[in-house]
């Protein structure tokens, strides 16, 4: 049987950590694009795509880490005590 919620999460990591190769790979796109003589908004919208998805992937492995230090701490001092 299929855990979905697992699935689910699993899902919204990979989504989470494919944001910001997608990011440069636009940025790269835009800035050749821009060198052949098209918009310069290319480059500023690949840009602002890949710091966003910087930022998201960013917040979520600070909550993560936050997460397993707070359970790492309570361990180590249940086992302390």
């Amino acid at each position: 049987m299929v855990d979905s919620p697992t699935v689910m999460r699993r899902l919204d990591i990979l989504s989470d950590l494919m944001g910001p190769p997608v990011g440069v790979l636009l940025l790269m796109v835009g800035v050749q694009t821009y060198r052949d003589g098209g918009s310069i908004g290319w480059p500023i919208a690949g840009s602002a795509l890949l710091l966003v998805n910087l930022y998201v992937a960013g917040r979520r492995f600070a909550r993560h880490r936050k997460r397993t230090s707070a359970s790492t701490s309570s361990t180590s001092a249940s086992s302390s005590s």
